[in-house]
């Protein structure tokens, strides 16, 4: 048997007839669909387009089904929570690596000012000298006996000994060009060859000097002008290292830095205050 969706509102022509309610209805009996056979339950969408525009809009309408999203499948949510899993572990590593990075820095800056407090208290521990610097006797007596008279003698530093001073890992002597005392213990030419720099290795060049050590005990040492970022230094260097051992020179111990010329040879006077 037929069925057929059939107006509750009436009968009527077929002009006038309006489907908005539909109800199952016999369609052997229907006396609408012997005259309409249009109408069955495959051609509703049919007849729906077979009406005039006018009255389509009075024609009730299926709605669409709801979108009906596919769940996921189990594995796909495994896989899911194994990819938010390893993405959580990942940002667990990476913060713990940066907070581990953030304290070894932060170790190191400590340790680094430790160090410069620690140097700036040593260095704070050496009295000023107040001592004007006066030549020993017997150095006198050596230079006199090289036939310089006393008055040629100048007074280049005077200064206490800093563990740079006596490091194997620096090896040289450090002369402040702002604490130089006497500023024309070097001829203009001898500061002019310091300024200039050697073709092959690039560096500047050092001037040789004959030098007179504590011991009274004569050596060649080597004078160069380094230049830093904001000052510049004379440093002694070559065989220095062996003169402090000879020496048995230490950290906080003052020292005088004489020169004077001998028929135009440049030579130099270490002097170990005592204490």
């Amino acid at each position: 048997m037929g069925i057929l969706m059939k107006d509750n509102v009436g009968s009527g022509s077929k002009e006038d007839s309006c489907i908005t309610d539909f109800e199952c209805v016999d369609v052997e009996k229907d006396e609408a669909f012997r005259k309409n056979p249009f109408m069955c339950e495959h051609s509703v969408d049919h007849y729906y387009y077979l009406l005039p525009r006018a009255k389509r809009s009075r024609i009730f309408r299926r709605k669409k089904p709801p979108t009906v999203i596919p769940s996921q499948s189990t594995s796909q949510k495994k896989g899911l929570k194994i990819r938010i899993s390893l993405k959580r572990k990942t940002i667990e590593a990476v913060d713990e690596d940066l907070s581990m990075e953030k304290n070894k820095t932060g170790t190191l800056l400590d340790e680094k000012q430790s160090k410069l407090e620690d140097r700036e208290k040593k260095r704070r521990k050496i009295k000023p000298i107040i001592d004007p610097p006066v030549l020993p006797d017997e150095l006198k007596e050596k230079i006199l006996g090289m036939g310089v008279q006393i008055s040629q003698v100048k007074l280049v530093i005077q200064k206490a000994l800093y563990d740079t001073d006596l490091s194997y890992q620096h090896m040289r002597l450090s002369i402040p060009l702002n604490q130089v005392v006497s500023k024309d213990f070097l001829t203009p030419q001898q500061k002019m060859v310091l300024e200039t720099r050697d073709i092959v290795s690039n560096k500047k060049n050092k001037i040789q000097f004959n030098l007179i050590d504590p011991s009274l005990e004569q050596t060649k040492i080597h004078l160069a002008k380094w230049d830093m970022n904001k000052s510049s230094n004379y440093v002694l260097l070559n065989d220095w290292m062996e003169v402090a051992e000879r020496n048995k020179l230490k950290s906080g111990m003052v020292v005088q830095l004489w020169s004077f010329h001998q028929h135009l040879i440049p030579w130099l006077a270490l002097v170990l205050v005592p204490q």
